[in-house]
């Protein structure tokens, strides 16, 4: 028995649901959705599956028009999208301070011409930095990708057909191409992540597997192995947005996981399970497209004030992200344009507009001039390595890093190390200062790693190295000449390892010191704010309020209490949680950015820890 072939493919639909709802609540950060980036994959696949049936189709019947194929394309891509950036950008421009509207505007207009996957490949952190969650279009790379390949695929179809005219020779040369095109992405992932992430060319095979699905769809004859098929599909791909994580190579062996289950499922074809043809469930996916484009702006503008990602935040998301793309599905894109010039038009135009808007700011003229100069504050380059002494002392590991400089004992002076990581370094000039001609502080620190014996890591750390030749080697054979050590870091970013994790590692940490006789003390957690701090500080001279404490991270909060109470003696607190530093004389604030502080702040810091019970009784103990 066969199950009739369904006019419409509940399933492709029900695909598109599952894979909204996976990236939607992956951007919220809800924990257990921590694979759900691999939504986009299942998009690829989908895009793959239905080019292939549009274009192959007529390719064989010699229909083709690449005009006409265009066009379409246009009709359903463009629109909707040109409507949420003018939106975005509109609202954005009474809202968001010119420095932070300038970076999205150059970020809108990438997207508007569908390079924003090059422009982030090129100018951006890796998709999963945190940094990146203040791109209002971030979310288009994947959109860039698509439409790259829409432009592309039918000349390579073309190709394929004017070559092999046999079915099983065209197939054949087919998965020819996807095989090599996966196997150079997972080699190129290797030497350039981010490049791989973002580029047509790496991420091309996961559509190409949509192609093999439509070569596929009609092998499976029984109803029963088709309902199995489309079953284990499901799964697959479930399974990779709840265990999955951002830490895996991707694209990689593990991308083959959701890529695999949506082709299972869309050559299954089934068609009939209760749950995909749930009519809540199809709206979803018929509104997946718009939902898409309004999600992450949403999230941005709400982070950009503090508004954070506690269940009551993320309803309220969904909410608004579900209504707006609801809108923009129903009332822009059915839209009938007459030809594709309009829609060339409004690109262009938009194009232009961004362009006049980012050059001559005109955002600016909201603002006062204190207000704009601290909105944008950024450390000049010298100062900076100054303060962390950078490149000599604070280095990517052992390859760079200056022994004799900064592991240099001194007599008639103590002599105590800071270890950690640049929570440490930041406070390394002001300590030199403060303790100037009393102390030499000696000075091991590498960016991103926990001071402490064992890596404590999900993932490998480049610069792990320097906190492996400390404790290994360097304290064991100076135990006599070191009077004391200061630990510190930025507890709150290592959420990868959890506080337990972290405390376990601080307590070994300390034994390990304690066996070599060595008094040690331990700098607490700064305060982590959930957008730049200089926006923070902006805001609050540009309207006279003073609301620091609704940007912060509440998990900061958490771990330094968790810290304190398990380190007691040894924890210095140094965290503000009511009262906040003003701007300095100069007008510079106390933070450079979300959690490391500015000199001016680490002069305070410092300050703070003389004041401290815990940090005097290890100064003079030694």
């Amino acid at each position: 028995m066969q199950q009739a072939k369904s006019p419409f493919r509940y399933d492709i639909n029900g695909l598109r649901a599952i894979a909204i709802m996976g990236v939607l609540l992956f951007h919220y950060k809800v924990p257990a959705f921590a694979g759900g980036f691999a939504g986009v994959d299942v998009f690829f696949v989908i895009s793959g599956y239905l080019m292939s049936r549009v274009v192959m189709g007529q390719v064989a019947k010699g229909t083709f028009s690449f005009a006409t194929y265009f066009e379409r394309r246009l009709h359903r891509i463009v629109p909707a999208l040109l409507v949420l950036v003018a939106t975005v950008m509109l609202l954005c421009f009474f809202i968001y301070f010119p420095v932070d509207y300038k970076a999205n505007l150059n970020n809108a207009a990438s997207s508007v011409l569908f390079v924003s996957n090059i422009f982030y490949w090129y100018d951006a952190p890796s998709y999963f930095d945190a940094a990146t969650d203040t791109n209002l279009f971030l979310h288009t790379w994947s959109l860039s990708v698509e439409w790259q390949f829409y432009l592309f695929y039918p000349l390579l179809l073309l190709l394929l057909n004017k070559f092999f005219k046999r079915r099983r020779n065209y197939v054949t040369a087919f998965i020819t191409v996807t095989v090599v095109t996966i196997i150079a992405s997972f080699v190129i992932t290797r030497y350039d992540a981010s490049g791989s992430f973002y580029m047509l060319p790496t991420r091309s095979w996961e559509m190409l597997f949509g192609g093999l699905a439509f070569f596929a769809e009609d092998k499976i004859k029984s109803i029963l192995w088709r309902r199995v098929v489309a079953i284990a599909g499901y799964i697959i791909i479930l399974s990779s947005f709840f265990t999955f994580t951002d830490s895996l190579a991707w694209p990689g062996i593990c991308t083959l996981v959701p890529v695999t289950g949506t082709f299972l499922i869309i050559v299954a074809n089934y068609n009939n399970f209760i749950l995909v043809k749930n009519s809540a469930f199809q709206f979803i996916g018929k509104i997946s497209y718009s939902l898409y484009l309004w999600h992450w702006p949403v999230f941005v503008i709400a982070q950009y004030y503090g508004l954070g990602t506690g269940w009551l935040a993320v309803m309220g998301y969904c909410v608004l992200s579900g209504m707006l793309g609801y809108l923009s599905y129903k009332y822009i894109e059915p839209i009938a344009f007459k030809g594709k010039k309009v829609i060339l038009t409004a690109m262009a135009g938009l194009f232009a507009l961004l362009f006049c808007l980012a050059y001559f700011n005109i955002n600016e003229a909201l603002y006062s001039r204190k207000t704009l100069d601290v909105a944008k504050y950024k450390v000049q380059t010298d100062p900076f390595y100054a303060q962390f002494r950078k490149d000599t002392c604070f280095t990517e590991g052992m390859r760079k890093y200056k022994k004799e400089a900064c592991l240099c004992f001194e007599g008639g002076r103590k002599n105590i190390l800071l270890i950690g990581d640049s929570h440490m370094a930041m406070l390394s000039q002001s300590l030199r200062e403060g303790y100037k001609g009393k102390v030499n502080f000696l000075q091991a620190i590498a960016p991103g790693t926990l001071p402490t014996i064992e890596s404590y890591y999900d993932k490998g750390n480049n610069y792990r190295d320097m906190m492996d030749y400390m404790f290994s080697d360097f304290i064991h054979n100076n135990a006599g000449r070191i009077e004391g050590v200061v630990i510190s870091g930025n507890w709150a970013g290592q959420r990868s390892i959890g506080p337990k994790g972290i405390l376990a590692g601080l307590k070994e940490a300390l034994t390990y010191l304690e066996l070599h006789n060595i008094p040690v003390v331990i700098v607490g957690q700064t305060e982590r704010y959930t957008v730049n701090y200089p926006v923070v500080a902006a805001r609050s001279f540009q309207y006279g309020t003073n609301n620091n404490s609704f940007y912060l991270d509440p998990y900061t909060q958490q771990i330094d209490a968790l810290l304190k109470n398990g380190l007691k003696g040894r924890y210095v607190q140094v965290i503000n949680s009511a009262v906040f530093p003003p701007l300095s004389s100069k007008g510079e604030p106390y933070m450079r950015d979300e959690d490391h502080v500015t000199k001016y702040g680490a002069d305070l810091l410092v300050q703070k820890l003389r004041g401290d019970k815990v940090w005097e009784a290890f100064m003079e103990g030694m």
